[in-house]
Formats: C-alpha cells, sequence, structure tokens
C-alpha cells in the first residue's frame, strides 16, 4: 500500500485549492464586516439574516418542489445546527466591531482548530495519524505568535473583549462545521442542498426572532446610505457564496481539513489590511504564517481514517441507546480504507445513479 499514491495528492490537492477559495472569500466578508463597523451600521444578526433568506429561497425551495431525498435527521437536529451556526456568525461580527487589531480573524480560524480536532475524534469517530498531529502543534505555534502580535500594542483598548467574541465564535464555527460534515457525508448532492436549505429556514426564523430583541432599536437609529446597503449587500454575497462551497467541501474532505486550509486566511488578511487599512501589520505575522503552512502541508500528506460510527460498542452509540435515542437499525457507514497501488476505483452502478436521479 503506497499512502502517498498520485491519486491521494490529487484529491489533497483540490482539497487545499477550495480551502484557498473559501479563505478569500471569509476575508471579503471580514472586510465588509470592517466597513460597515466604520460606518455605524454593524447589525450582526441583520447582516446575517438575508444570508439565512437566500439560502432558504434557493435550496430549500428546490429540494421541496423537486421531491429530493432527505437525510432524514430529526428536526432537533436542524434547530441545533442552525442555532450554533447563527451564534458563531454573530459573535465573530461583534469581534470586528471594536478597536482591536484585524488579526483577531486569526484568532478565530486557529482556535477552530483544537475544537474541530477533539470533536472529530470524540464525536465523529475519526482515526488521526502522527502527521496530522504535529500539523495542528504547528498551526497552534502559528495561531500564538499571531495572538502575541495582536496584543503587543495598546493601542487596541477592546482587544481582550474582541478575543473573547473571536473564541465563542470559533467554537460555534466548530460545532457548525461537524455538524454540517456530519449531515452532507450521509448522501450526494442531495444532501448539500437539503443541509443548506434547511439551515437557512431555522436560522432564519431564529435570526428574525434575535434581531427584534436585540438589535431591532439599533437598526432604526442609522441612516441607510447607497454606501451601507452596498456593504451589506457585499457582506451577504460573499458569506452565500461561502457556504455553498463550504457545503461541497465538506462532503468530499473532513473538517480539519477545512478548517487548516483556510489558515492561510492570515495572509491575504495581512495584504488586505495594509492596502484598504493602512494598519501596520506586526512583524510576528510572518513566522507565524510559515508555521501554519508547513502545518497544512504535513496534514495534506495523509487523509484521517473514518472508522465505523455503526458499532454498538462505540461509546456514544451506547450513551444513545441508554436515553433511548440509538435507532435498532443505525445507518452503516463503511470505513474508508486507502486503494491499494494500481488499483481502480469502483464504478457506480447504475441503481446508485436512479437513487440520485
Amino acid at each position: 500500500m503506497v499512502w502517498w499514491n498520485s491519486a491521494q495528492v490529487r484529491r489533497q490537492a483540490i482539497n487545499a485549492a477550495y480551502g484557498q477559495l473559501i479563505s478569500l472569500l471569509l476575508v471579503v466578508t471580514s472586510i465588509f464586516t470592517r466597513y460597515l463597523g466604520d460606518a455605524g451600521a454593524s447589525l450582526p444578526t441583520f447582516q446575517t439574516l438575508f444570508l439565512y433568506g437566500g439560502l432558504t429561497v434557493t435550496f430549500l425551495v428546490y429540494h421541496v418542489a423537486y421531491k429530493r431525498p432527505s437525510v432524514n435527521l430529526p428536526w432537533w437536529y436542524w434547530i441545533l445546527f442552525a442555532l450554533v451556526d447563527v451564534e458563531g456568525n454573530y459573535c465573530v461580527v461583534l469581534a470586528f466591531r471594536g478597536l482591536s487589531n484585524f488579526a483577531v480573524m486569526g484568532l478565530v480560524v486557529h482556535m477552530t482548530i483544537p475544537f474541530v480536532t477533539f470533536f472529530s475524534f470524540l464525536l465523529l469517530r475519526k482515526k488521526y495519524f502522527v502527521s496530522h498531529i504535529i500539523g495542528c502543534v504547528l498551526a497552534i505555534a502559528g495561531c500564538t505568535l499571531i495572538f502575541l502580535a495582536t496584543t503587543e500594542s495598546g493601542d487596541y483598548p477592546d482587544q481582550v473583549k474582541s478575543n473573547c467574541y473571536a473564541l465563542l465564535g470559533a467554537l460555534g464555527y466548530a460545532v457548525s462545521n461537524l455538524m454540517n460534515e456530519y449531515a452532507v457525508k450521509r448522501g450526494g448532492v442531495d444532501a448539500n442542498i437539503e443541509c443548506l436549505g434547511k439551515i437557512g429556514i431555522w436560522g432564519l426564523i431564529i435570526s428574525i426572532i434575535q434581531f427584534y430583541c436585540l438589535e431591532y432599536d439599533d437598526y432604526k437609529a442609522v441612516e441607510w446610505t447607497g454606501a451601507k446597503i452596498g456593504y451589506t449587500f457585499g457582506y451577504v454575497l460573499a458569506m452565500y457564496v461561502f457556504y455553498s462551497v463550504v457545503s461541497v467541501f465538506l462532503r468530499v474532505t473532513e473538517a480539519l481539513m477545512f478548517n487548516l486550509s483556510m489558515l492561510t486566511s492570515d495572509l491575504y488578511a495581512a495584504l488586505f489590511i495594509r492596502w484598504l487599512f493602512g494598519n501596520i501589520v506586526p512583524t510576528l505575522y510572518w513566522p507565524a504564517w510559515a508555521l501554519e503552512v508547513v502545518g497544512i502541508v504535513l496534514y495534506s500528506l495523509r487523509e484521517p481514517i473514518q472508522l465505523r460510527r455503526d458499532d454498538l460498542n462505540w461509546w456514544l452509540n451506547r450513551a444513545l441507546a441508554a436515553i433511548g435515542l440509538c435507532r435498532t437499525t443505525a445507518y452503516v457507514e463503511s470505513p474508508v480504507v486507502e486503494p491499494m497501488a494500481n488499483e481502480r476505483p469502483e464504478t457506480p452502478t447504475k441503481e446508485a445513479y436512479i437513487s440520485h436521479a
């Protein structure tokens, strides 16, 4: 068995390319958030309300109108998924509102990694190798340097508060990414469509309630100009594309690779904040970025193994059975088996195509 065979390297390279596109989209959303904050029109829930509405009217309508297959997850799963996603976005936008270094985005992305690693091992039964652990350690080392860079100056009085919001956002993103990965890997493209549609409708409902409870008075106080409307539209559009690409990305790879690939968003952020806002990029950014890149490369050399989640002896299945939530006919998930050298992938059967037609 040659685990570094060309097919696997090519697949991981494509995954890394998707990660870079996602990374750029993340920077774009952060730039529009910064512009809205400077213009006094930063309304975290209001901004994402249109995002969830867009996901609803496109993906959910398509899923229902064409009667596509369902992944058969309970209603409370989608509510929990939408809730952690809405609050993750809410905290991240709040992190960018204060007088803090723009590099807080790096803190958001990097601190998601240990959360995802832990939850993937604990709840998704992923098996990681030494190269993954070393890659994560290097990524966290880069995160530490970036954190030092954001606090080395007294010019950012809101840095501590922004960091706390960023950590809460990172936790929300980690849980959201894992729930997204679990849902979309239960089916093909139809699972992506259903996932985006249902997080859209539940996210819209939660956002409307939260908007009227927390932001309605602030919304009435904003004098909406063409520029502010344009910034909001740009944010919503970038987030819409971001969600669509992430959903596909998490179906073909896994959440930790997603977060590691986005580490290079720091480089893009450093360039944009220097160009657009004139902020000085701390010297510690560059060695930190180098550590992150090495971590991404090490992690990308080998894919983690997905162990069977239908094993009744797995601790989570035993816990669910104890409270009566474990089904007697569990969803069977075959373990990921690395292909042998010179082995051709299995050709889908006619029945497989019909099932997704």
